[in-house]
This record gives structure tokens, C-alpha cells and sequence, in this order.
């Protein structure tokens, strides 16, 4: 509600409370959202779902061992009606459910106003691997302090309650953590990428180590910081070079093609001097002509126009990399759409199965503009410009 003319916010005072005053609205909201929610669920049992076949909707647990089952595709809608992506809508749903059937008393903290939802949200993501007594050991903790607790004071509650109700989970959980080591690599613009990884201990220290001795020879005005990245550089470099493909725009621009993003031909020319980097230069493929073949599989040619054209699913909110995504005929294959330029779009898994199985049903507007209709009858735009209510 907007702040009436009347009142007077000249003063600290009254902004302080004006926002004390929304403070406890938007707690309000967002505990009704999530009572909201579990009825959504309640309205698609899971059990509903008779002898389902593979490929088509299926009944999903959700939150932990004793919340019920929902359909599997009931997250989409609701995630179209509370503007998030159908993985959000996903989490979401199972945050809630998870609080209501598992984690009573928190639950009737944030109904009643005590303990805001995000908290208790925080709470329900990590109880769900905990059997039903771990829950509930956790639940009767944090009855009376959740306001007071932070994200990593509740994380060591969690913990510990997996140790105390299930250490058999509690070693296999430290075994399947040293299975998601990994390195993530996510490129950004002006020629950036970020660098993500989790590695043993024992290995980060040597990294360390490493990035330490070769940065103190590196002979700049550089921080440490950008020292250390470089060195990071001459560690990669020593053991292999790499291939970056770029596609020009002209003499200044070009188009990174594992990225997508551009960039200055000066910052092609750094990678051109650097040891070990190998860079290809490919003319911008041209994604206006007509492509079309009479077989139901596209042609390795317009299947790259249609990644192209499509850097993304094309389902509402949906952000999965064209290349990781299936290649979905708008009109049916087997309903006379052709394989060809204008009937072809990328769908993810995920998406492709809602839409084939489901009443989710979309149009093309335009070359790369899409009308998507839900079950029941609300309608989403999805463009270049990303997802959005007509």
C-alpha cells in the first residue's frame, strides 16, 4: 500500500517506521505464498496419477520422507503465477511442503509471524535429507531461537542432527562430497571468466602454494590479486594450449562462440600472443536464409542456425543452453510441420516432456517470440528480452 500524502516522512523516525511497518506486511505475503503453495499441491496429488507410462507425468516427492507426492508438471504453473522459473517453482514448493509436514513448529512460526520465511525456507532446504526424527530434532531446536540463528548456525544444526539420527548417511554424504569435486568455468564479458572449483583440501593447498611462488615473479604493478590470476594463466598454459573459436563481426567486433558474448579484436590479438592459445577466426554465420529438410532430424546446418538464432530453451524462465537442450518441432513432425527454419525451436528435456504430455501449448509470434498458454489459460510471453506477462 503507498504511503498516503498525509503522512509525514520528513523525519528518521517516520521512515524507520514506515519500514518496520512493510517489514512485517511483506512476512505476512510471503508466509501466505507458501500456505498458498501447499494447497497448489494439495489440489495435484501425486496419487492421482494412474498408471503413468514413462515419458509422461509422474508423481514427485518433493520435500523429505513423509511429505506427500505432487504431479511432476503442477510446478510449472505455479511457477508462471509467482514469476520464477519452473526449477525455482520446483525448490520453492519443496521448501513448503517440507516445513508444513516435517517442520511443524517452524511452520507455525512463520504462519503466525514469529520467524520470517526465508529463514524457515533456509531451514526446510537442508532438512530434507534428514530422516523424519532428525527433522524433528531440528524443528524442536530451533523452536524458540530461528530469528536469532544464521545461515551457517543452522547448517551446523543440520549436521548435526545428521550425525545423531543417521551417521550411516552421515558417512556416505562425506563420501559423495568428494565426488562433487569439480571446476567450473563461466565466461563473462570484456574477455573475463570466473572460476569456480571444490578440490581435496590437500590439493587447494598446493594450488595455493603454486599460485603464491609463481606470482611473486611475475614482474608488474599489478595487485597480487591480478598477479595470481596471470600466474594461474601460466600454470594452465604449461601443461596444454587451447582453441578459441571467434566469429568477426568486423575489424573491431567479434563473437566468442563458447560464450556467446563479444568482444574487441585487441583483446583477440592479447590471446594471439599469449603461449599455448590457438585462435580461430570464422565469419558470422548468416541466420536469415530458409533452411529445410524432409527428414524429421535437422541437418547439422540448421541445427546450428537454430542454436544460433535460440541461445536458450524457449520455455518461460527456462535459461538451459541451447546446445544442451532437445530440438523441438513447434508444429508436430507428425502432424505435417516441416523440419525447417520457422518450426524449429530448442526445448530442454525437462520442458519438451511438459509440453508433449501436458496441455502446456505454445505459438511462434515472430522468428524467436513465442505465446505460451497453461493449463489453465494463463498466457506468457517468452523473446529475446527474456520472459514476461502480456
Amino acid at each position: 500500500m503507498a504511503a498516503s500524502p498525509a503522512e509525514p516522512f520528513d523525519t528518521a523516525d517516520a521512515v524507520l517506521d514506515r519500514l518496520r511497518r512493510n517489514r512485517t506486511e511483506i512476512a505476512r505475503l510471503e508466509a501466505d505464498n507458501l500456505a498458498w503453495a501447499c494447497t497448489w499441491a494439495d489440489l495435484h496429488p501425486g496419487e492421482a496419477l494412474l498408471d503413468t507410462v514413462p515419458g509422461c507425468e509422474q508423481p514427485a516427492r518433493l520435500g523429505g520422507h513423509g511429505c506427500p507426492e505432487v504431479a511432476e508438471f503442477c510446478v510449472a504453473e505455479l511457477g508462471t503465477a509467482l514469476g520464477i522459473s519452473t526449477h525455482a517453482a520446483r525448490s520453492y514448493l519443496a521448501e513448503a511442503l517440507e516445513l508444513r509436514h516435517r517442520l511443524p513448529r517452524l511452520w507455525h512460526r512463520v504462519q503466525s509471524g514469529h520467524t520470517v520465511a526465508w529463514k524457515a525456507r533456509l531451514v526446510a532446504r537442508q532438512t530434507m535429507t534428514l530422516p523424519k526424527a532428525g527433522a524433528a530434532y531440528v524443528d524442536h531446536r530451533l523452536e524458540s531461537k530461528a530469528t536469532r540463528l544464521g545461515p551457517r548456525q543452522i547448517e551446523v544444526l543440520v549436521n548435526e542432527a545428521m550425525l545423531r539420527f543417521d551417521p550411516d548417511q552421515a558417512e556416505a554424504d562425506r563420501v559423495k562430497a568428494a565426488e562433487q569435486r569439480h571446476v567450473t568455468i563461466t565466461h563473462g564479458s570484456n574477455g573475463i571468466a570466473y572460476l569456480d572449483a571444490v578440490v581435496d583440501t590437500a590439493v587447494a593447498i598446493d594450488l595455493e602454494t603454486a599460485l603464491a611462488r609463481a606470482a611473486a615473479k611475475i614482474d608488474t604493478q599489478d595487485s597480487l590479486d591480478v598477479r595470481r590470476s596471470i600466474a594461474l594463466g601460466h600454470l594452465a598454459h604449461g601443461e596444454a594450449g587451447h582453441e578459441i573459436v571467434i566469429h568477426l563481426h568486423d575489424q573491431h567486433v567479434g563473437l566468442l562462440e563458447t560464450t556467446g558474448q563479444p568482444l574487441l579484436v585487441t583483446q583477440v590479438e592479447q590471446w594471439c600472443r599469449e603461449a599455448g592459445t590457438t585462435v580461430t577466426v570464422n565469419p558470422v554465420i548468416d541466420l536469415n536464409p530458409h533452411l529445410q529438410t524432409d527428414s524429421y532430424h535437422p541437418t547439422p546446418r540448421l541445427q546450428e542456425q537454430t542454436r544460433l538464432k535460440h541461445p536458450h530453451c524457449a520455455a518461460p524462465w527456462c535459461t538451459r543452453p541451447a546446445r544442451r537442450c532437445d530440438t523441438d518441432h513447434t508444429i508436430p513432425y507428425e502432424q505435417g510441420g516441416t523440419t525447417c527454419s520457422c518450426n524449429l525451436v530448442p526445448l530442454c528435456r525437462w520442458h519438451h516432456r511438459m509440453k508433449t504430455h501436458t496441455r502446456w501449448t505454445y505459438h511462434r509470434l515472430s522468428p524467436t517470440t513465442f505465446l505460451w498458454k497453461t493449463p489453465h489459460n494463463s498466457w506468457v510471453v517468452v523473446d529475446h528480452t527474456g520472459t514476461w506477462e502480456p
